[in-house]
C-alpha cells in the first residue's frame, strides 16, 4: 500500500526538504540543477510504490500457425545437438559448425555450450523430441565429462578442446560464462525433479 511506502521512505522526503532549505539560503543560484533531483526524492514513495505494483498477465494466445513454425525451428534446433553432441566430442557441444565450403566442426566448447546443451536435452524431453531414458543418458554422459575437465579453484575454464578435453589457451575463468552454466545447471536440477516422480513409478510398476 502507498501508505507503507510513505511510512518506509519517510527520510526521503524530508532529506530533501532540509537540503531545498539549505540550497535556497546558502546557495540560490544552484537552485535550478538541484530542484529536479530533491522532486525525486521527493516523490521516492511514490515511484517505488508504482514500481512494486504487480505487473497484470497479458498473454497473447499463439496461433496453430504460430506453434507449427516454433515448433519446427524447436525440432530443427534440437537437431544440431542430437547430430554433434556424441562419443566424437565425448558428448560436449562443439562451439559451431561450418558448412560452407565444407562441413567443418570446432572442436572447442565453453560453459555457457555446456549449459546450453543440456538445456536443449531438457527441452527435447519436453517437447516429446526423445524419451525421458534418452533424456537422462545423454544428461549423465556430458555432466560425466564435465567432472574430468581440468579447473581452477572449482570453476570450469573458458575453452576446452572436446575431443581431448585439454583446457585451451590462454586460460581463464569468464564470470559470463560461469553464470550462465550456474543458471542453466538451476534449470535442469529443477526439470530433473519433475521428471523423477513417473520415473520412479515406472521402475516399481
Amino acid at each position: 500500500r502507498l501508505r507503507a511506502f510513505v511510512k518506509g521512505m519517510a527520510p526521503s522526503p524530508l532529506l530533501a526538504a532540509a537540503i531545498f532549505g539549505a540550497v535556497l539560503l546558502l546557495r540560490p543560484g544552484a537552485l535550478a540543477v538541484a530542484a529536479p533531483i530533491l522532486l525525486l526524492w521527493t516523490i521516492a514513495p511514490g515511484i517505488a510504490y508504482v514500481l512494486s505494483r504487480p505487473i497484470p498477465d497479458r498473454r497473447a494466445p499463439l496461433s496453430a500457425e504460430d506453434r507449427d513454425f516454433l515448433y519446427a525451428i524447436a525440432r530443427k534446433t534440437w537437431g544440431y545437438f542430437e547430430t554433434f553432441v556424441g562419443d566424437t566430442d565425448q558428448h560436449l557441444p562443439p562451439d559451431n559448425v561450418q558448412v560452407q565450403p565444407a562441413t567443418t566442426i570446432a572442436h572447442r566448447t565453453s560453459p555457457t555450450n555446456i549449459g546450453l546443451g543440456l538445456l536443449a536435452t531438457l527441452s527435447a524431453f519436453d517437447l516429446k523430441f526423445i524419451d525421458a531414458d534418452t533424456c537422462l543418458r545423454r544428461i549423465n554422459a556430458t555432466l560425466d565429462t564435465v567432472e574430468r575437465l581440468q579447473r581452477y579453484e572449482g570453476h570450469l575454464l573458458n575453452w576446452y578442446n572436446t575431443q581431448t578435453l585439454e583446457p585451451l589457451s590462454p586460460r581463464y575463468v569468464s564470470t559470463v560464462d560461469s553464470g550462465n552454466l550456474a543458471g542453466s545447471l538451476v534449470t535442469i536440477a529443477a526439470g530433473l525433479r519433475d521428471i523423477a516422480p513417473s520415473l520412479a513409478a515406472r521402475a516399481t510398476a
